[in-house]
């Protein structure tokens, strides 16, 4: 995706609608020439699902959304351009709308050049879908609702005709379908989170409590299809018997899976584990070091009091330390944030498994913890609560001296193993954005004030 960095309030697109195949694009007159189709939707959301409302309030017309066509922009760099597909191509278009051929229009047929550039592109995507793209051709949609209303019919559910869509990508899809009972998800992945597939197969399997009730799969999409989550995300609850379910079911699933981590890592899931988180500190803090001085980093002089090689030492040693424990290697979460997890009377239920590590189980805990004291403020006797919470499953399988020196040394490992896996992810692109960069400094900051507090802990 093209990145974005302002924080405006909305962003203005461009979409190309099509019909027919991708043979047909809907333009609209613009005197003796055309533009393209214009909305505003409000920025750093869901662009798949604010465009398709969009759409049909502003144009009064039904699309799915394909993908960001990345054409030439305009001069001012706020105008961006987005596939979608016409739902019912002989639907009513707006006045001043009309379908026109593509192959029939030449630069000089626009009063941009930058929306011809985006039918060039969108034109060398549309032909056919390329390895690992299902969602590029234009009728997609039409075989994912097929395979959706085939997969439900072991369980006499039906769809309505209504969904929403929330992601949109030639690899990625996140769409939820409406049924006369539980509305269902259909959830396709790619590069560069291939694995989550896999990985959620898998924990669907063998801890089917812990998950989403997975209905089918189809490993050519990297997709599966899962019922609705019951009860509420824990980040719309104020009950805190709920969050001290959360921590307690987390715990009791990562106990439940020491016997199956190294399956788990086979599927895909991160090394996280502290002997191997080792060989990345010195590489990480030394890219880092390097990326803070450079003269063009927005906010520079804030990370120019950083001391590199103490922080780089401090980290290595709360890694050896955490190792020595011997702890059991076990599944985790990085993205354990309370919308991830749905909460009810009954059971907490945790989705989105991109991001499934296999290493110290503590660390998925200092994730959420985090979330907890956002939530909660600051209240020490509920903390205490929270904590003993996740405490409790484990006591038959880490010896009780082993949590308090754990729970004392995992903040930086845990946040070292977060900002290390983040570079990992975003180095090989060679060139990181300045707010990525900002970020991943940011991170070490905070880093070096856990370090400082773990030193003292030492002295």
């Amino acid at each position: 995706m093209t990145p974005r960095t302002d924080r405006a309030r909305v962003e203005q697109w461009r979409l190309l609608i099509v019909r027919r195949d991708g043979q047909e694009l809907l333009l609209k007159a613009d005197g003796a020439r055309f533009v393209l189709p214009q909305v505003s939707i409000p920025a750093n959301e869901r662009i798949a699902a604010n465009l398709n409302r969009a759409v049909e309030r502003e144009l009064g017309m039904q699309v799915i959304s394909l993908y960001e066509v990345c054409g030439e922009q305009t001069a001012s760099r706020d105008l961006f351009y987005h596939a979608a597909a016409s739902l019912h191509p002989r639907q009513n278009v707006p006045a001043g709308a009309y379908w026109t051929s593509i192959p029939t229009l030449a630069a000089e047929s626009f009063s941009e050049e930058g929306d011809f550039a985006a039918i060039r592109a969108l034109q060398s995507g549309v032909p056919s879908s390329a390895a690992g793209e299902p969602f590029r051709e234009p009728n997609w949609f039409r075989r994912v609702t097929a395979w959706v209303d085939y997969a439900l019919q072991p369980y006499r559910a039906q769809l309505t005709g209504s969904f929403e869509q929330f992601n949109a990508s030639p690899a990625f899809s996140l769409i939820r379908f409406d049924t006369r009972g539980t509305p269902v998800w259909f959830k396709a992945v790619g590069p560069p989170n291939t694995r989550e597939f896999a990985i959620t197969l898998a924990l669907a399997r063998l801890y089917p409590g812990y998950l989403p009730k997975l209905l089918d799969a189809k490993a050519e999409w990297n997709a599966w299809l899962a019922e609705g989550a019951s009860g509420l995300p824990l980040s719309a609850v104020v009950d805190f018997r709920h969050w001290e379910n959360s921590a307690a079911s987390l715990a009791s699933l990562q106990a439940l899976t020491l016997s199956a981590a190294n399956e788990l890592r086979a599927k895909g899931a991160r090394d996280l584990r502290p002997k191997s988180l080792l060989s990345r500190v010195a590489p990480f803090f030394e890219s880092l070091r390097e990326a803070a001085q450079d003269a063009r980093l927005p906010e520079r002089e804030r990370f120019a009091n950083l001391d590199w090689r103490e922080l780089c030492a401090t980290t290595e040693d709360a890694l050896a330390d955490l190792d020595e424990l011997r702890l059991p290697d076990a599944i985790g979460h990085m993205d354990l944030n309370p919308q991830n997890i749905f909460c009810s009377d009954k059971r907490c239920v945790f989705l989105d498994w991109a991001e499934a590590f296999v290493g110290c189980p503590f660390f998925s805990f200092e994730y959420l913890l985090q979330h907890f004291r956002r939530a909660v403020r600051a209240n020490p006797a509920l903390e205490e609560r929270f904590r003993e919470a996740y405490v409790s499953p484990w006591r038959d399988a880490v010896e009780p001296r082993a949590f308090e020196r754990a729970f004392t040394r995992c903040p930086l490992p845990a946040l070292f193993a977060y900002a290390s896996t983040l570079w990992g992810f975003m180095e090989p692109q060679a060139s990181l954005a300045a707010t990525q960069l900002v970020y991943l400094l940011s991170l070490a900051r905070k880093m070096s004030r856990m370090a400082r507090k773990a030193r003292s802990l030492c002295i």
